[in-house]
């Protein structure tokens, strides 16, 4: 017997649109195209390979968070690569909320359920955010709880449910490695849905089916369609089939920005992330002075006090 699709609201239809695409449509790729693309990246980060290799016998790792602190103000990313990482209540929300809907994805849980169930296990895991909250005092995890149950119930109002064909996952790791682990490019995705399939026949075509979803819990910014053009790079380099779509999805608006990757797409992620581990090299050497890039990240930079460019931002009475 078929099932009728559930009804959807007005704003879960809107997203369903945005990402969904139907299979005659997909895109399809050579099963060379990514084997090319490992090729053109290495053959761009040939002079680039040394300096890595001498900079950490592991290998330069390379994220999202690490390219967008280049492009930005390098001073800034410096500081906070050199300062210790403290979980606070606002920088565990986005983690509780991603755990709560994976939870989500394969048993139907109210959101007070799901949040519960998601600190829960978090506190159960033997690292520094199971630690952060197994201290954190009752007001602490009352405040948390209540921001994650608002914005769970925001996401089951504008984000279609979740069907088992789509092959949903959350935080997925993906890693690429280049230059025999000189350079890895690294991501975790914090949603994804559908799967590229190969077509068959003597040309071996792939054809794209996976869509990236970033959940954001704060507000935009101007790196967000960036970084996820990063994560399609790494999830070409690494599958070895460019995902059919990335977007991000603002919680809070319930409102989805979608990009269609295309080999163009790939290009122009491949010529940042190139130039942008070019600059982390030069960085982390002694002999570059970091720019400085005042603007709205200074209210929260821990050397602001101590930079003109950044008082100077911070003093303007219209900023």
């Amino acid at each position: 017997m078929a099932t009728t699709a559930p009804a959807l609201l007005p704003a879960q239809q809107a997203t369903l649109n945005a990402i969904r695409t139907p299979a005659e449509r997909r895109p399809a790729y050579a099963h060379t195209f990514a084997a090319e693309l490992r090729d053109e990246a290495e053959t761009a980060l040939a002079e680039l390979m040394d300096a890595a290799r001498d900079m950490d016998s592991r290998g330069l790792w390379v994220s999202k968070r690490s390219l967008a602190g280049v492009f930005g103000c390098e001073a800034r990313y410096l500081a906070d690569e050199d300062s210790p990482f403290e979980w606070t209540v606002p920088t565990a929300r986005g983690t509780v909320l991603h755990k709560a809907v994976e939870l989500s994805i394969h048993r139907r849980f109210e959101p007070e359920d799901a949040v519960d169930a998601a600190l829960e296990r978090l506190i159960a895991d033997d690292d520094s955010l199971g630690s952060f909250l197994a201290a954190a005092s009752e007001g602490e995890l009352a405040d948390l709880t209540a921001n994650c149950v608002a914005l769970l119930t925001r996401f089951s109002e504008t984000f279609p449910p979740m069907q088992r064909a789509w092959r949903p996952a959350a935080e997925v790791r993906a890693r690429a490695r280049l230059g025999a682990g000189s350079i890895v490019l690294s991501g975790k995705y914090d949603l994804t849905l559908g799967s590229p399939a190969p077509l068959g026949g003597s040309d071996g075509l792939q054809r794209a089916g996976k869509v990236i979803i970033d959940l954001k819990t704060g507000s935009r910014s101007a790196t967000d369609p960036e970084d996820l053009r990063f994560y399609a790079l790494v999830e070409t380099l690494s599958v070895g089939v460019p995902p059919l779509g990335i977007g991000s999805f603002y919680v809070a608006e319930g409102r989805i920005e979608h990009e269609a990757v295309t080999a163009e797409v790939l290009a122009s992620a491949l010529r940042r992330t190139v130039d942008g581990i070019g600059r982390l090299i030069r960085l982390r050497s002694t002999e570059h002075e970091p720019r400085r890039h005042p603007g709205p990240p200074c209210r929260w930079c821990p050397i602001s006090a101590g930079c003109g460019p950044g008082q100077e931002w911070l003093s303007d009475p219209d900023d």
